[in-house]
């Protein structure tokens, strides 16, 4: 994706970031840029007659100095007036872009499969739509237009400049392709700039706030004033800053010993011209000008595109998450003869490519009854849960639910199918009644108070300050993890989904919540099909039907717990195991 990106020029990144109308905006403004280049040139290019008909007294061009002041005063307006509006247009642009980009993002985010996000997708994200958007958005409105305005206008001073004088087109023409070569060169060096000092910030973005989210683990260690691996990413950030701050001078030498270049060259032919006669007085002052202006106009250029080059990075990151493949998805859904199945049919999936995690895995669970996941930890269990949800998509086989593969039913259609409840429960930064209604927001208040009272998240309300209308705050730290847990267990009860996805529900719960999340289990084992991960075998004892994993992934038994008991083989094990560290005790 970032070769194909490279391949396209910075206009067409920025064209494809914009909306049908952003781009008939940026194409204006570009236009308008233009003409406001040809203005400013051509009133450039003027001062050579205008200084002759000063210097003499006589017209020249066909026009005396007065004349010549009222073509400058008319240029003038209507440079003004063309920049005036320029600038609304290229904020409007601009705005676009950053509005079409935030939405493009969410909208490609929401259907990225999980397997795309890292550690450090949360800064990188945080870092590209709050800093870089605005960067982007500075580009389009403050660096393209002045851009095209100032090569529009050197490209109008080089050709004047060749019917004033042979001379001064020669070296004009000559010191254009020179400047761009130096220019070219500067932006490698700020290329190879930001390769170097982009993916320190990223990481150090990351480590930021992985320093704020896990503020309670490291208190508890002692570690909250010192966390060795943002100190790390913070210094290794600053060497990277260095070594593109020397790229940076590099780049800002070149283009500025150019600059010097052409303006000695310059004065040296005006100074050449004058003393042979060949210009007067007043005529070698605006051909010095005229030169000077020249260069600084090719500065300008050079200066602008550098900044432009400077956000390269930033599109090629936005250009990253905007291309990154999605799970495809149906315009419809395909047929659902059988509500509430889920099967496995030879299911393999890795991943990371030639690591497999399950491999050769099928069962069928019927509607209405619980199946159990048992195994060691990166057996796959957690991984069957998230094929079922469509979190990833098989590398084998296939993955069935309601009698359709996943990967015939649309998004909406699926998660009708299922609720889920996780071990790693995040609530939003709202009320709680609306972390509940989250799973079904037209649900009735008896629905709700039912909900809540089955999860025990009743007595949760009764002792919170605000009731229902409390708020559980970011992710829900206001509440503790099991009562986050019960709150989860309510969206579940409350959507009424045919299939109900449980994960490590109840693995690090104190009794008093354990034992509402059991209770929840068989509330919801009456109406939908429970697929449960646990390793508190004592809670899914009586399941219909219990898939036992090995340590490849594969299907080592399947069968209920009292045929799985009187059977050699890892359940048995894993039971025995547990009857006896039940009569442990520290002494």
């Amino acid at each position: 994706m970032r070769t194909e990106a490279a391949r396209r020029g910075l206009l067409a990144l920025y064209l494809q970031l914009l909306t049908a109308r952003g781009q008939t905006a940026l194409r204006r403004s570009l236009a308008l840029s233009a003409v406001s280049g040809i203005l400013q040139g051509t009133a450039l290019v003027l001062l050579l007659p205008a200084s002759v008909a000063l210097s003499t007294g006589e017209p020249c061009w066909g026009l005396g100095f007065a004349g010549w002041l009222w073509v400058f005063a008319g240029l003038a307006l209507a440079s003004g007036l063309v920049a005036y509006v320029n600038a609304i247009i290229g904020y409007t642009a601009a705005l676009d872009m950053i509005e079409s980009v935030q939405t493009n993002l969410g909208n490609r985010i929401a259907k990225l499969p999980l397997g795309w996000f890292q550690a450090s997708s949360a800064g990188h994200l945080s870092r590209m739509v709050t800093q870089q958007m605005m960067m982007l958005g500075e580009s389009l409105a403050h660096l393209l237009a002045p851009t095209v305005t100032n090569s529009t206008c050197a490209l109008v001073m080089v050709v004047g400049s060749w019917a004033w004088d042979w001379r001064l087109g020669l070296v004009l023409t000559i010191a254009a392709p020179v400047f761009w070569g130096f220019l070219k060169l500067a932006q490698r060096c700020l290329a190879r700039g930001k390769q170097i000092s982009e993916p320190a910030e990223i990481e150090l973005g990351s480590r930021i706030v992985e320093f704020a989210q896990s503020q309670g683990a490291l208190r508890a260690c002692g570690r909250a004033t010192s966390f060795t691996e943002l100190d790390q990413a913070n210094t290794r950030a600053l060497a990277a800053q260095r070594k593109d701050l020397w790229w940076s001078l590099l780049a800002n030498l070149l283009h500025g010993m150019l600059g010097q270049i052409i303006v000695v060259t310059l004065i040296v032919l005006a100074a050449h011209l004058a003393t042979g006669g060949l210009l007067g007085a007043t005529q070698a002052i605006a051909f010095i000008g005229l030169c000077l202006r020249f260069t600084t106009t090719l500065e300008e250029v050079g200066s602008k595109l550098m900044g432009v080059e400077d956000r390269r990075p930033m599109l090629h990151q936005v250009d990253d998450v905007l291309s990154a493949p999605a799970l495809p998805e149906p315009d419809s859904s395909a047929p659902t003869p059988t509500a509430g199945t889920v099967e496995f049919r030879h299911v393999g999936f890795g991943y990371v490519p030639g690591t497999p995690v399950l491999t050769d895995v099928s069962f069928h669970v019927p509607a209405s009854s619980m199946c159990a996941l048992v195994g060691p930890s990166g057996s796959g269990k957690t991984t069957i849960a998230k094929l079922v949800a469509r979190f990833h998509d098989a590398g084998e086989g296939s993955v069935l639910v309601a009698g359709a593969d996943v990967r015939g039913l649309t998004v909406a259609d699926l998660m009708a199918q299922l609720s889920m409840v996780f071990q790693d429960v995040y609530l939003f930064d709202d009320t709680l009644e609306a972390n509940i209604r989250i799973g079904r927001p037209d649900a009735s208040e008896d629905d709700l108070r039912e909900a809540a009272r089955l999860a025990g998240v009743t007595e949760i309300v009764d002792r919170l300050p605000d009731g229902w209308r409390t708020r559980v705050g970011e992710g829900g730290r206001a509440l503790s993890g099991g009562e986050r847990q019960r709150v989860s267990v309510a969206r579940a009860l409350l959507k009424q989904a045919p299939i109900v996805l449980l994960d490590e529900a109840t693995s690090s719960l104190d009794p008093e919540n354990e034992a509402n999340i059991v209770a929840s289990m068989e509330q919801l084992r009456r109406t939908s099909t429970l697929i449960v991960i646990a390793h508190k075998l004592d809670t899914i004892r009586t399941a219909d039907q219990i898939v036992v994993l090995d340590s490849t992934g594969s299907i080592a038994a399947i069968g209920t717990h009292d045929e799985l008991i009187d059977r050699q083989g890892p359940y048995r094990d894993f039971w025995r195991a547990r009857e006896s560290a039940q009569g442990w005790q520290l002494v």
